[in-house]
Parts: C-alpha cells; sequence; structure tokens
C-alpha cells in the first residue's frame, strides 16, 4: 500500500501576535542588552519576544548548543539537552508554564558497559520516546534512558566493520533508520557513509572520501548526501531512495542548485542555493524540482542555518549572522526568524541572536554561529551567542509566539479541511455545515500552477473525494473557492 503523507498549510489572511514583525524592512540590532543571570529572562528591544538565558559565568565560558537539525528539546519539550556546558553535556528540566529551566545534571551518568563514552555533540532525542536519547560511541549505537540512565544496544557495527568509527549520526522520526559519516579509527579520515535500518537489521555503505556529510530524512526513506564537491557542473548532492536504491544527482550549480546548508522533513529538503543566494526548497521524490522560499539577493554578507524540525513544516526556522565583510542591506543580520515554505515568502520575524562570528579566534567562530534548532512543537528555538563576547558563550531558548489562535478560527469557517491527515490513496475535502448546499469550484493544481483536476461540487454532508494514486511524488495546491491549501504527496 502507498503512503501518502500530507502537510498543509491555510492560505488565509492569518494575523500574528503583536511582537512579530512580518515585513521585510531593516531593524538594525541594538547594543547588546545586559543579561540577566542563568535562568533570567529577557526581552528583545526589537522584536518583543522573550528570551530565556540558560548558562552563565558560572557554568565557564564555553557553553553551546550542537547544531540547527541536532534537537535540543525532547519530543514534549519538557527537557533540554545542552551539548557542552563547559565540556559537559547537560540536561535540564524544562518547565514550559514558567518558561524556566531546573534540575541541571549531567546527560551521560556513566558509560555503556565495556565502551567509551557516548558521542555528545550528535546524541539525538529520540522521535517517539519522550526520555530516550539515541546515541553512539565510536562503534556502537546505544538508546539511552535519561531517567533510568540505563543503555540498550541496537547495534554494534564493529562486527562486520571493525575499523569503523562513526560520526554526524541522523535519524528518521520514527528512530528505524540511521545514517552516519563512516571514517576509519586509526587516522580517522573519510570512508564515505553508511546507512543502518533497524527493521530488517540492514546496512548499506558507500565509498566516499570527499564526503562532507548525511542526514536521513524524517520518513527514513530517503538520505541526503552532501559530496564534499562543488563548482559549476559538479555533483554537489545526491538523494538516495533508500527504498529502491535508485539516486538522484544534484549538480552544485544549474539546473539543480543543489542545497547547501539545509535540513530534511518528510520527504523534503529545505537548503541554501549558493549560485541564487537563495533558499529552496524541494521534495526528495522529485529533488530536480523546486522553488525559491527566500531570495537574499545580492546581499552576500550574511551565513544561515536552517532547521526543519517542527512538526509543523509550513515554516522552517533560520539563523543568520554577519559571515564576512561584504556589503550588506542590513535585513535580517544577527536575526532569528521562520520562513513560509509555501512559496510564498511570507516571514516572521523573531529575535536578534547578538552574537558576533567575525571577531573570534580560533574554533569561536563556529562554536558562536547561531545555529537555533527549533522544538518538535515549534513553541521554542535554542541558540547559541557569545552576545558580542570574544571570550565566551552562552546558551538560550527563545520562546516563539503563535499564531493568533482567534484568527484562525474565524477563518476556518471559510475554508475546508483535507482529511485523513496523514493519509492513503484518498482524501476527502471536509466543509463547515453552514455551507452545505453551497456550489464551489475544487481545482488541484501541481507547484506550476498545471490544473491537474478541475469539478464544480454543490457542497454536501459527506464531501468530494479524490484518488492521489496515479499522481507523482510531489507538492499539490488544492483550492476549493477562495481558500488553498498545499498538499505535499510522498509514497
Amino acid at each position: 500500500m502507498k503512503k501518502i503523507t500530507l502537510v498543509l498549510t491555510m492560505f488565509t489572511s492569518y494575523s500574528f501576535a503583536q511582537s512579530i514583525k512580518t515585513d521585510y524592512g531593516v531593524y538594525p540590532e541594538p547594543t547588546p542588552p545586559t543579561l540577566p543571570a542563568a535562568g533570567g529572562i529577557l526581552v528583545d528591544a526589537t522584536f518583543g519576544t522573550s528570551i530565556l538565558r540558560v548558562t552563565d559565568a558560572n557554568d565557564g565560558t564555553d557553553n553551546h548548543q550542537s547544531y540547527s537539525y541536532w534537537p535540543s528539546f525532547n519530543k514534549n519539550s519538557t527537557l533540554l539537552y545542552i551539548s557542552n556546558v563547559s565540556g559537559t553535556p547537560t540536561l535540564y528540566d524544562f518547565d514550559t508554564l514558567a518558561f524556566s529551566v531546573l534540575n541541571k545534571r549531567a546527560l551521560f551518568q556513566s558509560n555503556p558497559l565495556g565502551d567509551g563514552a557516548p558521542n555528545a555533540e550528535d546524541a539525538i532525542w529520540s522521535g517517539t520516546q519522550l526520555n530516550e536519547m539515541l546515541c553512539h560511541t565510536s562503534q556502537k549505537l546505544y538508546s539511552y534512558n535519561v531517567s533510568t540512565n540505563a543503555y540498550t544496544l541496537i547495534h554494534d557495527f564493529s562486527v562486520a566493520y571493525p575499523n569503523i568509527y562513526l560520526q554526524q549520526m541522523s535519524r528518521s522520526i520514527n528512530d528505524s533508520v540511521f545514517g552516519f559519516t563512516y571514517k576509519e579509527n586509526i587516522n580517522y579520515t573519510n570512508i564515505g557513509y553508511i546507512d543502518y535500518r533497524a527493521s530488517n537489521n540492514h546496512i548499506d555503505t558507500a565509498n566516499m572520501p570527499t564526503l562532507d556529510e548525511v542526514q536521513v530524512d524524517k520518513t527514513g526513506n530517503y538520505l541526503v548526501i552532501k559530496t564534499g564537491n562543488s563548482g559549476a557542473g559538479v555533483i554537489e548532492v545526491e538523494i538516495r531512495n533508500l527504498i529502491s536504491g535508485n539516486i538522484d544527482y544534484l549538480t552544485d550549480n544549474g539546473p539543480d542548485f543543489s542545497p547547501g546548508h539545509s535540513d530534511n522533513g518528510m520527504s523534503c529538503v529545505v537548503g541554501a542555493d549558493n549560485w541564487n543566494n537563495a533558499f529552496t526548497y524541494r521534495t526528495l521524490a522529485n529533488p530536480h524540482t523546486f522553488y525559491s522560499v527566500i531570495d537574499y539577493n545580492n546581499d552576500w554578507s550574511l551565513g544561515t542555518h536552517a532547521s526543519m524540525l517542527a512538526n509543523d513544516e509550513s515554516w522552517m526556522l533560520i539563523s543568520s549572522f554577519i559571515a564576512n565583510t561584504l556589503p550588506t542591506n542590513g535585513i535580517f543580520v544577527d536575526e532569528i526568524y521562520q520562513v513560509a515554505t509555501d512559496g510564498s515568502k511570507s516571514v516572521r520575524r523573531l529575535c536578534h541572536t547578538h552574537s558576533d562570528y567575525l571577531n573570534q579566534t580560533g574554533g569561536n567562530g563556529y562554536w558562536s554561529m547561531p545555529k537555533a534548532n527549533i522544538s518538535r512543537d515549534g513553541k521554542y528555538a535554542v541558540f547559541t551567542s557569545n552576545w558580542g563576547s570574544t571570550t565566551n558563550r552562552d546558551v538560550f531558548v527563545l520562546q516563539i509566539p503563535a499564531i493568533n489562535s482567534t484568527s484562525i478560527k474565524e477563518n476556518e469557517n471559510h475554508g475546508f479541511i483535507i482529511s485523513p491527515n496523514p493519509a492513503s490513496e484518498k482524501i476527502k475535502l471536509i466543509f463547515p455545515k453552514e455551507k452545505k448546499g453551497e456550489k464551489i469550484s475544487i481545482t488541484l493544481t501541481d507547484i506550476f500552477g498545471r490544473i491537474i483536476q478541475k469539478q464544480e461540487y454543490t457542497i454536501d454532508a459527506i464531501g468530494p473525494e479524490f484518488n492521489l494514486s496515479p499522481l507523482t511524488e510531489g507538492i499539490y495546491f488544492v483550492r476549493a473557492g477562495n481558500t488553498v491549501q498545499r498538499l505535499v504527496y510522498a509514497k
């Protein structure tokens, strides 16, 4: 049976909380405000959002989270993990009502029996269990229960690959598919990548010494492979279908403009187009087809990282910083903001990060980048900032204002629902009961606006059904009257 995943976005005119700016204006970053002690909350002077300071000088000078695609929060945002608090991976309880942290303790209370310390940088919260952290040592993959401090071995790769050294782990949302960079364990040079499917204990490897990294998408059906090669006409990214084994090859420049810094969603990838200075969205089933979600035009001064960890993939999270001395137009400088993934170019600008990158020395620059990651519920973002310093950095939690629920309810009366979600084979459109008897035009189009199907319908209590099986995987739009919803179809 084919599996269909739908990600829906209402294109009606929602209003946002007052603290959210949705324009493309220039909002200069002010002088970094005085910070409260760890546990204190400050309000962003420009955007009005709340920011919790998690660490301070009492935690040392080197405190940072890992990356934009490695989650800091567990599944329901009740536990917060920071990969480095003065050299120690650290766990906190997170109080969502009080917007506070408590019960600070070391994440790993001990090492796995007979093994070394787990890698802290790419430890990943389970996608299904609240208290489980997925982690690995140099050769073994574990699940670690943070409540009982007990390890469960998932797989020992050294049995088949005695020289293996694992790095840069990713996993599917159901914890069944894993991807790693595969290094040898003497000089730690790249061999290539390895992917592992726990459901049938299946392993694939590929020889690619130039490899940058690989990342499994949320479904576990695709592997995004960054080859480490770049240049005109060069294959920079490969998309491997882990079910069929087929590979799509994406050129760095046209026609593919492959995703650079990127993150994966459900059968999709959003990544930087380093030729046209934009972020693009593409499905992994049809990766040669894409569209821009945000354009930076001639401002090449920004470094950016993307996070698609939220369940709601209608928005992506971007954190930006001044990465060089090229001219800047001043838009999105040192900001965390959200961008709609539907191609509408809508933005939600959230806060300034106050993190200086240019004036750092050694590895301080990399760890001072605000590589923010978003929580599963989309309510929080965790980021690192040196707050203008060259000697220390700390970790912060941004509270992301929600879309105004009152406006949503008002607009829902004029819209429709696609059900089920996710679906298999068929979808049904459900209209408000007060719409019964009205005649409406329903159109299904692809991302280029080409009409796939169109029909006139008189609304009844049952609702029209559409068979999706003839469609190829990709992005479609369903229009009913004046309301449009986006449909992402992945078999």
